[in-house]
């Protein structure tokens, strides 16, 4: 989800303090003793899903500072923690409070500025925990790989979900589908949850007092000011978010991914009712096919085909004639049978016998896959506390979504991305190159690098 450089506003603007250092071991008046204190954060955007992850990381953590560009978000901020510095450039912020004094960043900004905040948090060799998708670019992805392992640092995606696909792992080693033939996976995200298929950028407004502007542009090419983009509306728009796939593939078609070992796509070809527009909207309806090639479980390689804006996969062969697949979710075909699972890796059900009409063969498979799954397994677990205790025990291992595996998954579905702005043009990918066939494709490989905000290792 964000293309992102190291480009924000004013280096100097909306610090709540500045020109002087703040010891975060006593705010809020809480003094630990040496090894006894909790993991010190910073926290980078705390409204919306950021103060979704807050509230899923305070029994864990000990907020030491808080940074949103919109001071009213801060207000609230600072009634929730009293005593907690606030900032509106995360910069400042970082720059500001000593660095012996936080141990990570979370960052739950918009898509475009996940990469550039995150490097500059692990250049200070803190952990990170970013929100999906990890990135806009996939330069940045790259980066970000290359940072994790140059710094030796904790790393998690907020993918919350991704416990889940160890259930999928368990059905994969009882061989419960047999050899895969097809994925499909989808959303009801995009035109009716945000704006899309707009052509050009929005009309300027005034900025509204105190908002940092710049600091939210960040690495994005510098445009006017409009409530046009945010809160939460920029998924829409190509600069800033990654549209329905970034914000809901990083979960749906989590499972499959790594089940399947999937890596990069080999072809993409979006299907939209107009193309994406650089500055402007992301296509208002589409669906994007995937060829992936040969990997260890399918040694065939494999379709996996996505659908957004509420548009449907078929129903498998063999599947109850009025199945529901509900808003979300992701079916894998197999040669034995077709299972499917809803959002953010939820517990699979067996819907198909392949070859079958529905009956009793199908209620027994249904019963069989519950049975493999009834036992507690790896997927019983914290995704939040997992990347607190990796963090406290500096082991970057032990995250389920650490970058090496998250970047590669952001970096496929980001190809979709690319796809949708070359409707019914099947872009093939060179991974010796590191190209397209498509030179206009190659170069939205890149990211954002507005001066002050640029991304780098």
């Amino acid at each position: 989800m964000a293309k992102s450089g190291v480009s924000r506003r004013g280096f100097m603007a909306g610090s709540a303090m500045s020109g002087f250092f703040v010891s975060a071991s006593h705010i809020y008046g809480q003094q630990h003793k040496a090894g006894t204190q909790k993991l010190r954060v910073l926290k980078v955007g705390s409204g919306g899903m950021g103060g979704a992850d807050i509230n899923s990381l305070k029994n864990h953590v000990q907020f030491v500072g808080m940074c949103d560009v919109n001071p009213g978000t801060l207000e609230k901020n600072k009634k929730d923690f009293p005593g907690i510095p606030t900032f509106t450039d995360y910069r400042k912020m970082l720059t500001t409070l000593k660095p012996d004094t936080f141990d990570a960043v979370c960052v739950s900004t918009a898509d475009h500025t996940h990469a550039t905040i995150a490097l500059a948090a692990m250049r200070l060799g803190k952990h990170v925990y970013v929100q999906k998708p990890l990135a806009h670019s996939y330069e940045e992805c790259e980066m970000l790989m290359a940072a994790a392992k140059k710094y030796g640092v904790v790393t998690q995606m907020g993918n919350q979900g991704h416990p889940g696909v160890y259930r999928y792992e368990r059905l994969l080693e009882k061989q419960f589908w047999g050899d895969v033939l097809e994925v499909h996976s989808w959303t009801d995200r995009a035109k009716g949850w945000w704006p899309q298929g707009m052509r050009q950028p929005a009309k300027a407004e005034k900025v509204p007092d105190g908002y940092n502007w710049d600091c939210w542009l960040g690495p994005a090419k510098e445009r006017p000011y409009s409530s046009a983009y945010t809160p939460f509306k920029w998924r829409g728009w190509s600069d800033f978010g990654c549209g329905a796939i970034g914000d809901m593939a990083v979960h749906n078609l989590d499972p499959a991914f790594y089940v399947l070992q999937l890596g990069l796509p080999l072809k993409i070809k979006a299907w939209c009712d107009s193309p994406a527009v650089v500055g402007g909207g992301m296509p208002d309806f589409s669906t994007i096919d995937f060829f992936f090639g040969p990997t260890p479980v399918c040694p065939k390689g494999v379709n996996v085909y996505w659908y957004e804006s509420k548009i449907l996969p078929k129903r498998p062969a063999g599947s109850h004639p009025q199945l529901d697949v509900g808003g979300n979710g992701c079916i894998i075909v197999g040669t034995k049978t077709a299972v499917m699972g809803g959002s953010h890796a939820s517990k699979p059900k067996c819907i198909a016998v392949t070859g079958k009409p529905f009956g009793k063969e199908t209620k027994d498979a249904e019963r069989a896959c519950n049975e493999i799954l009834k036992d507690p397994g790896k997927w019983q677990y914290d995704h939040y506390k997992e990347w607190v205790d990796a963090c406290v025990a500096k082991d970057p291992s032990k995250c389920g979504s650490r970058f090496d595996y998250a970047a590669v998954l952001t970096e496929a579905l980001l190809f979709g991305c690319i796809a949708q702005h070359f409707p019914g043009k099947e872009l093939n990918w060179d991974e010796k190159k590191k190209e397209f066939d498509l030179p206009e494709a190659t170069a939205m490989l890149k990211g954002f690098k507005r001066a002050g905000f640029e991304p780098r290792v």
